[in-house]
């Protein structure tokens, strides 16, 4: 059972918490089995006139402190069972951020972002459940049942017990047609909402872009059919769930007429006493706990196999980035790239071949290329989110796999086309890295990013709250916010993925200054205007995934090649455009 793999190593390392509490269970058991016993011998005293009244408010002080007995040994097992079961929940949710942190991105264009979020809260909790709720209904329940037929057929009367308990093989049965068929109805429950949860995303993402496209209407259609499909798969198993209390009545209610008929038999022919038949009868009522227990420990237990099932479907994703590295220190930013060739995963053409680059330290080098030549490629091959099988990529003096990846990438400041940030201030986003930084420092990275005069513009400065995904500003502004994080950022070589796509000529020669000012950093340009990489060290042309020139600016210009038509092109566009 998945769940069961889940749970070993959990209980294991939490045994202690976990046999305390079931000693607090055994001990409330013990308890609880003396109440109806101690109730049997004060009727038959009674009956008999061997207690008077100071004797009856003792037995009664008895019961009393057995109840309270009862109070805080149940409190002492909720604080210990439930607590250890908090700490799984916390712990499958480190466990499942974790293993996100190393997926490949090809990973994620294949997986809907909803159901993830659907893994990592509906199904951690159906499994965090089945480690409290779970086991406490199974071993609570089994105790209880345990004591309670000890009692009925040791201390009271085997035959009688014996006749009560004819119904419940056939509850067991039933149990089992109804359990069996929950667990299935659960996971259709689970993948319906993951199904949901995701439409559910997709539309808050997209909603400027429906209004404006007037699918509101179809999309709330499209939304209903996948509501009310969710709803079918948790009503069936809601309806499945509730066939357990009929199965627990009926067998209750058949074991209570046996008990009435054949109690009654025993007491009148003097097997037993009227304070036995009492006791019994007291016995045959704490039945429904363990009964119900039962019911509930299967439900509880088949949805959290459901859950686990699918939790380790993604635990067992295969990680295509092996974090095997063991170096943790880098002793020089100067990188060798020798890529034979490298394919995507499902593709069939190679995005990179027979690309050779030497960058040294705090030399600035430019990728420029049409769209789909390979400039994004090669920066995801540097940040080791793609494995290279076929070919060598060397910072300092050792293959990048050499290097723990943490170390790996806090070597890059990299600033993607497309940058993410986060629903905080836009303090927080530009000192994301370096948590420490002072005002004046994320104000001086700001200012170098071209962002002073829009900084002064906002309503509460650094303290402006930027929305989710940076909404409130526009694509240039995230852009520059993502550079001022990279500029404050320590890390020796800066990564940017045609960072100054969304900026205008005039702020794209503040930032161009900036960075020719970085001359202690390494830096690498990916950028389809020729015009971010007209002062670099060194360029590199790319078409179709190969290296079809090298060199610098004015040399790559007297060569009349690729590189030079497309400067040509770009001038001629940028004359056009009127000012």
């Amino acid at each position: 059972m998945a769940l069961r793999r889940l749970l070993l190593d959990f209980l294991a390392t939490h045994r202690r918490a976990y046999l305390l509490a079931i000693m607090a269970l055994l001990a409330v058991g013990l308890l609880n089995m003396a109440l109806p016993w101690w109730a049997g011998r004060i009727i038959d005293a009674l009956n008999e006139g061997r207690i008077d009244m100071s004797g009856l408010w003792r037995s009664a002080a008895v019961l009393v402190a057995v109840a309270l007995a009862m109070y805080g040994l149940r409190y002492l097992w909720r604080i210990l069972l439930f607590g250890a079961s908090y700490q799984l929940g916390v712990a499958l949710r480190d466990r499942f951020y974790e293993k996100l942190t190393r997926l490949d991105p090809g990973f994620f264009q294949q997986r809907r972002s909803g159901d993830l979020l659907a893994r990592s809260t509906q199904d951690i909790d159906a499994v965090e459940v089945a480690a409290g709720e779970g086991v406490l209904s199974s071993v609570d329940g089994a105790l209880t049942l345990l004591l309670v037929l000890a009692m009925m057929i040791i201390v009271i009367d085997a035959p009688l017990a014996l006749i009560a308990l004819i119904p419940f093989p056939f509850m067991a049965w039933g149990f089992y047609r109804v359990a069996s068929r929950v667990q299935g109805y659960f996971g259709q429950s689970l993948a319906r909402f993951s199904d949901l949860n995701d439409r559910t995303q997709e539309a808050i993402a997209g909603l400027r872009l429906l209004r404006q496209h007037s699918l509101i209407e179809a999309e709330i259609a499209d939304f209903d059919r996948r509501a009310e499909a969710h709803a079918r798969a948790n009503y069936q198993v809601q309806r499945m769930e509730a066939r357990y209390d009929p199965v627990v009545f009926l067998a209750l209610g058949s074991a209570t007429l046996a008990t009435i008929a054949a109690g009654s038999w025993r007491y009148l022919s003097g097997a037993i006493t009227l304070g036995e038949l009492t006791s019994f009868t007291l016995y045959l009522v704490q039945l429904i706990w363990p009964m119900f227990a039962l019911g509930w420990c299967l439900n509880i237990l088949q949805r959290g196999e459901a859950a686990a099932r699918r939790l380790t479907e993604f635990f067992h994703e295969r990680e295509t980035i092996d974090d095997a590295g063991e170096r943790s220190k880098v002793p020089s930013p100067a990188l060798h790239i020798a890529i034979d060739a490298f394919t995507y995963p499902l593709a069939t053409t190679p995005a990179l071949t027979d690309l050779q680059l030497e960058i040294k330290p705090g030399q600035t080098v430019g990728i420029v290329g049409a769209t789909g030549s390979g400039k994004s490629t090669l920066i995801r091959l540097l940040l080791r989110q793609y494995p290279l099988t076929h070919g060598t990529l060397i910072l300092g003096d050792h293959p990048l796999g050499d290097y723990q990846l943490g170390t790996l990438r806090s070597m890059y400041a990299y600033v993607p086309q497309d940058p993410y940030l986060f629903a905080a201030t836009l303090g927080e986003n530009v000192a994301l890295g370096v948590p420490d930084a002072s005002d004046s420092e994320i104000r001086a990275a700001l200012e170098a990013a071209a962002f002073g005069p829009d900084l002064a513009r906002l309503p509460d400065g650094l303290d402006t709250r930027i929305g989710e995904r940076g909404v409130t500003l526009s694509g240039g502004q995230r852009q520059r916010v993502a550079l001022a994080r990279a500029l404050l950022s320590p890390a020796p070589i800066l990564l940017l993925d045609d960072t100054l796509s969304a900026v205008d000529q005039t702020t794209e020669q503040q930032l161009l200054t900036t960075l020719e000012a970085e001359r202690e950093r390494t830096c690498l340009i990916v950028s389809h205007r020729l015009s971010a990489v007209r002062h670099a060290d060194q360029i590199v042309v790319l078409d179709q995934g190969r290296a079809v020139e090298q060199g610098r600016h004015d040399t790559l210009l007297t060569r009349n090649g690729h590189y030079a038509r497309l400067w040509q092109e770009q001038q001629i566009r940028i004359a056009e455009t009127p000012s």
